[in-house]
């Protein structure tokens, strides 16, 4: 993404260097809420959803952070003498991660890491990241393709949240009720952020629950071989593994 037009890098790069002013989302009907902040995508352990620290034992070998952001992850897993390499297709996002310390920040996206995930056993999609992938079409077709190119013994940490009980961030029951009327799926949605005078380009998103992800892993050589989360509004992570 060209830096110029990336809102959200330029957010993360700004609350790397210690700023305070969260980033603001808006919906493409118009509605638009105060972003999560540094609050949220620097957090430390402490502050990480109960999955995603439940998680963390579960993970084994090197490890993929894919949207790595400003390092969040990646930074806690280094820390811990873990062998991880963080991910983003943000040129900001990257300046970011290494700016906090992460030690390797790959900048491209998952479109054109191709081989290379071979030589993971652990790939993290945190922070509701299984949305990168914006529809189901393409959560399977990217799932199935990864399959063919992963090591056998690889997982891979999915993070949702359940968009009709409240949690989902930018989901309401009116947005996925019209999505429904329209023949969307209901957790699916386009947004773009804006960050001081920076407004990011539009790009969609998906929130799916639990019995919604096992329906797209059908077919693509994955199953979900545990579910971690308690509260159904609140994020859970689904451990993938080959079939």
């Amino acid at each position: 993404m060209k830096s110029e037009n990336d809102a959200f890098g330029r957010a993360l790069l700004d609350w790397a260097q210690g700023g305070t002013i969260p980033e603001t989302v808006e919906r493409d009907d118009g509605y638009a809420e105060t972003g999560a902040g540094p609050e949220v995508y620097l957090s430390d352990f402490k502050g990480w959803p109960f999955a995603e620290r439940q998680s963390v034992r579960h993970m084994r070998g090197r490890v993929l952070d894919v949207g790595c952001g400003a390092g969040r992850v990646a930074l806690n897993l280094q820390q811990r003498g873990v062998d991880v390499v963080g991910l983003d297709s943000s040129r900001l996002a990257v300046k970011a991660a290494r700016l906090r310390g992460v030690k390797e920040v790959w900048c491209t996206s998952t479109d054109t890491l191709g081989r290379r995930i071979e030589a993971f056993d652990s790939i993290v999609l945190f922070g509701n990241n299984f949305g990168i992938f914006g529809t189901p079409d393409r959560a399977h077709e990217v799932l199935t393709t990864w399959a063919t190119l992963t090591n056998p013994r690889a997982r891979i940490f999915v993070e949702s949240t359940n968009p009709y009980c409240g949690g989902a961030p930018g989901i309401d029951r009116a947005y996925y009720r019209r999505n429904r009327e329209r023949g969307n799926p209901p957790g699916q949605a386009r947004f773009r952020y804006h960050y001081g005078y920076s407004v990011g380009p539009w790009f969609p998103w998906l929130f799916v629950s639990r019995s919604e992800l096992q329906s797209i892993l059908r077919g693509t050589g994955w199953h979900q071989a545990r579910v971690l989360g308690e509260r159904p509004s609140e994020p859970y992570v689904a451990i993938l593994e080959r079939d």
